[in-house]
């Protein structure tokens, strides 16, 4: 009886634990884009062997992005595409053996510590406000990145946006582990070089792309982040430079309910609540209303079944009693009424022993708890004798 409000609460509660899903386009979060942290910090990028050993977690005054390119080799979820073309952007030859970093899009670090020092003292080069906006679309989600992006000096026709979506900590179906892993990236050009000129535009992580490479916000709401990589060089320069960096974490799922989304699970929280109540009160009625039933054999009385009945806190009458054959009573049973809190014994007398379990079927009906048939069931005296003389041998 004690599963039954169990089964209960999982039912009812059920659809007040369920997330709050938005409607096909309609965001879900935004996350503002804030200014950069600093200017003084690199991006380490880093394409890890197979044993996903080698990568720096973190370090001071830099981001660091993991890069997985073996999903061939080792049937691993993960995404490798882009780890795939990224590398070949960079001209990183892939170890298997060896974790490879990179630099500010620089296999030597010195260079491009080198590289940094010339535009320095000119930073920041750009200014970039906007949001990043979570859209639920068919099964999946997008990001929406609507931005103001404007240059503060002239740059070069050939400087990128990167954009990179990343988790701080990943696992793929073979228990690999890794961090700050890159799921997707997305480079932009479509914005103006020219200083002071503001370009306005949306930028886009698109359903399709989040889809196949693994990205599930739903299943996996928190760790996310977005980081913003401005390559290239000034105007009138050759040397490539990471111009701007920002990394912002991305917020999934919304803190704040509508009152219309909170009401139906509350509802719910209370019907439950009330059906749970009743079922308990009834479970507690009936343990403290119906009697208690035992039966044995009369010691000196041959063929005569004694049933004791022990009534609790409610009267009630037996209306009516029956045993399965081959047994017969002696005389026909009548119904009889048993006060309250009271203990009371039934002689039945049955024509003649049978080898079989007698079985008595006995039907009540208790005050308040209404009509019941409780079922009583007694081995046969023979059994018992025939038990002894074996024993005697």
């Amino acid at each position: 009886m004690q599963k039954m409000p169990l089964i209960v609460v999982l039912l009812l509660i059920t659809p007040a634990v369920v997330g709050v899903s938005a409607a096909e386009d309609e965001t879900i979060v935004t996350t503002k884009i804030e200014q950069a942290a600093g200017f003084d910090q690199v991006l380490i990028e880093c394409f890890v062997a197979i044993t996903t050993d080698g990568c720096d977690t973190s370090r001071d005054k830099s981001i660091v992005l993991n890069w997985w390119p073996w999903s061939d080799e080792t049937n691993s979820n993960w995404p490798d595409d882009d780890a795939k073309a990224r590398a070949g952007e960079l001209s990183v030859n892939l170890s298997s053996d060896k974790s490879q970093l990179i630099t500010n899009e620089e296999i030597i670090a010195q260079e491009a510590e080198n590289n940094r020092e010339e535009v320095k003292s000119m930073l920041p080069v750009v200014s970039l406000s906007g949001e990043l906006n979570v859209r639920q679309e068919l099964e999946g989600h997008r990001i929406d990145i609507p931005v103001a992006m404007t240059p503060l000096v002239n740059l070069s026709d050939s400087t990128i946006m990167y954009i990179y979506l990343s988790k701080d900590s990943s696992i793929d179906d073979h228990n690999r582990r890794l961090t700050n892993l890159v799921y997707e990236m997305k480079p932009e050009i479509g914005f103006s070089n020219q200083a002071n000129n503001t370009t306005q535009t949306t930028w886009l992580l698109t359903e399709s792309h989040l889809t196949a490479a693994g990205v599930d916000f739903t299943e996996s709401p928190y760790g996310w982040s977005v980081t913003f990589a401005l390559f290239g060089s000034l105007e009138g320069s050759d040397t490539n430079q990471l111009l701007y960096l920002n990394q912002v974490e991305l917020v999934t799922q919304t803190k704040n309910v509508e009152l219309n989304d909170f009401l139906l699970p509350l509802f719910a929280i209370v019907f439950g609540v009330i059906v749970i109540s009743t079922i308990l009160g009834s479970m507690y009625r009936e343990e403290h209303g119906m009697p208690v039933i035992t039966g044995y054999w009369h010691r000196e009385k041959s063929n005569c079944l004694v049933v004791e009945l022990v009534t609790k806190n409610r009267r009630m009458e037996i209306k009516s009693l029956e045993v399965d054959g081959p047994w017969k009573l002696s005389s026909r049973f009548k119904s009889r009424f048993i006060e309250a809190n009271k203990s009371t014994k039934i002689e039945l007398k049955f024509k003649q022993q049978e080898p079989s379990e007698c079985r008595i079927h006995i039907r009540l009906e208790v005050d308040e708890l209404g009509v019941w048939t409780q079922f009583l069931a007694i081995a046969s005296v023979m059994n018992e004798k025939e038990l002894a003389k074996f024993e005697e041998v």
